[in-house]
């Protein structure tokens, strides 16, 4: 794990445990230490390799920058036409990511710093804290990815069942500075009436988690916002 990456040692593990277990989801302020916070934040804004990811239906997909400026502002128009279109009445998204397991599987980027947060991830340190914090024991990895919503980007309503995956929960963590609750982009969760239940606004240094299933969304991006919206995520496993 690098030792660059490391979890603010004055959490109340106990609260914050006792916290997850009444709601099934937790806001952790200042997860990481200062200096880890900023350091990440760095990593994330000097990224270059960003691919926008959106679906169709159930197929997923990733372009890369270069495929996106090769377009014509008609086929771009387009583009966000078809997207919207299908997000009238269908599960859909679109925002920049970067799959950093994937990356590390197929040996892509040798030794990128953002990789370490992979390591992070799957570190015993960090896994003992989740498996404490869910009182899930059967945790035994997690992936990881880095993502920027920029203006018109969301993820419509879903619960993260996967179907090949047995996923606990789901952890982010907002890297985001200076964010103004009109610009969107909050993490949106849903009762049964379809009514927001909670939403919490892109924030710095702040951890989400919450079990898995669980109705939720990121709200869209408003085309006037100033800041990229920065996060790293990751999903615990069984």
């Amino acid at each position: 794990m690098s030792t660059q990456i490391k979890i603010n040692p004055d959490l109340d593990w106990d609260a914050l445990k006792l916290e997850y277990q009444t709601t099934s989801r937790l806001q952790i302020q200042n997860f990481f230490t200062n200096d880890t916070a900023e350091y990440l934040l760095q990593l994330l804004q000097a990224h270059q390799e960003w691919y926008l990811a959106y679906n169709h239906g159930n197929q997923f997909y990733e372009s890369t920058l270069e495929d996106l400026q090769r377009l014509s502002p008609e086929q771009r128009h387009q583009f966000k036409s078809n997207i919207e279109k299908r997000a009238q009445n269908h599960f859909q998204y679109v925002f920049f990511q970067y799959y950093i397991s994937q990356a590390i599987e197929l040996g892509e980027n040798p030794n990128h710093p953002l990789h370490a947060f992979e390591d992070f991830v799957n570190s015993d340190v960090y896994l003992d804290k989740m498996r404490f914090l869910t009182a899930e024991e059967k945790i035994n990895k997690a992936d990881s990815y880095a993502s920027y919503y920029a203006p018109g980007h969301f993820l419509s309503e879903h619960d993260d069942i996967h179907p090949k995956h047995d996923r606990v929960a789901a952890c982010t963590f907002s890297l985001t500075k200076n964010w103004q609750l009109n610009w969107g982009g909050h993490l949106a969760f849903y009762d049964k009436q379809g009514n927001i239940d909670k939403a919490l606004i892109p924030a710095f240094n702040t951890m989400n988690v919450f079990k898995i299933p669980q109705s939720h969304a990121v709200q869209p991006v408003a085309p006037w916002a100033g800041a990229k919206r920065l996060s790293l995520l990751s999903w615990l496993h069984r």
